[in-house]
């Protein structure tokens, strides 16, 4: 266990360096989103980072210290969570907010992303439909696309008349919960009207560019059918136009923002070793 320990400090010193050296080359603070889930306690995590006193000191000495760059890592979570966070930062940074997705920023982690004046991808980067997660009883989420396929479902199998269709239909719709039923509609609704509001804090003007922001809308709320289905950076481009930058794999600017994401994955799965490790002794 010391020995890991040890390596994860050396990957975390490491990071360190690599973070500080970005600061510097850009002249722009950064913090890291690693939510899984996204949910209402990562507002306070993100509120408690961008007024520490050594945050604010760091801010001070780069050169453009109302910039942000933010560093997403995360495969969605709660769309109320996103939307406060995205307007928590719309708040404390005047000046340009540039969100970069190394790997994963899905679902609700994809509406985070729509709060700033820029989003910078790569060929490894991954965006997703907007399908906001309905919270069960026992804590749990439900994805909104798994409630509509499920509808949909029931709707093809009642189409047909057939008695055993009917059975399946009977046994679907007994599965879902009523008060997820109620929830949906205005789940999907809740999430198109914060992507709207992020879209044009600082992307867009609605009343310039209103069908520019009624097309992304519409797209991430039902142009995709699935829940984990890719969003690659040529498609996000073709989306959101000029406000997404790609870099290429192996700018030296890439080439920093992947080292640090994949010292933070090998950081997060040694935890997990030592969590695991220590899970034994005590048996």
């Amino acid at each position: 266990m010391q020995i890991l320990n040890i390596i994860i400090n050396n990957i975390q010193q490491r990071n360190n360096k690599i973070i500080s050296d970005f600061w510097q080359k850009r002249g722009n603070i950064s913090i890291q989103i690693l939510l899984n889930p996204l949910n209402r306690r990562g507002v306070d995590v993100v509120f408690d980072i961008i007024n520490s006193p050594q945050f604010q000191e760091q801010r001070k000495k780069l050169t453009n210290p109302d910039n942000l760059d933010v560093i997403v890592d995360s495969f969605g979570g709660d769309a109320d969570a996103a939307y406060h966070i995205a307007k928590l930062l719309d708040s404390q940074f005047k000046g340009t907010i540039t969100y970069i997705i190394p790997r994963f920023a899905k679902s609700a982690a994809t509406l985070l992303i729509c709060g700033g004046n820029k989003i910078v991808m790569s060929e490894t980067s991954e965006l997703g439909p907007l399908d906001p997660q309905i919270p069960q009883e026992d804590g749990s989420f439900i994805s909104a696309k798994a409630v509509q396929s499920t509808l949909d479902l029931i709707k093809k199998q009642l189409e047909t008349g057939d008695k055993y269709a009917l059975e399946l239909a009977t046994i679907l719709a007994s599965r879902l919960n009523p008060l997820t039923l109620g929830q949906y509609e205005r789940t999907i609704d809740i999430a198109k009207e914060y992507q709207k509001e992020l879209l044009c804090l600082r992307m867009f003007s609605y009343k310039k560019d209103k069908k520019k922001v009624d097309t992304i809308i519409r797209k991430f709320a039902t142009g995709y059918t699935h829940h984990s289905r890719v969003i690659g950076c040529q498609e996000a481009k073709n989306i959101f136009g000029d406000s997404l930058e790609i870099l290429p794999v192996d700018s030296e600017e890439w080439k920093t923002i992947w080292e640090f994401y994949l010292n933070n994955r090998n950081i997060g799965d040694l935890i997990g070793v030592l969590r695991l490790m220590d899970k034994i002794d005590r048996k």
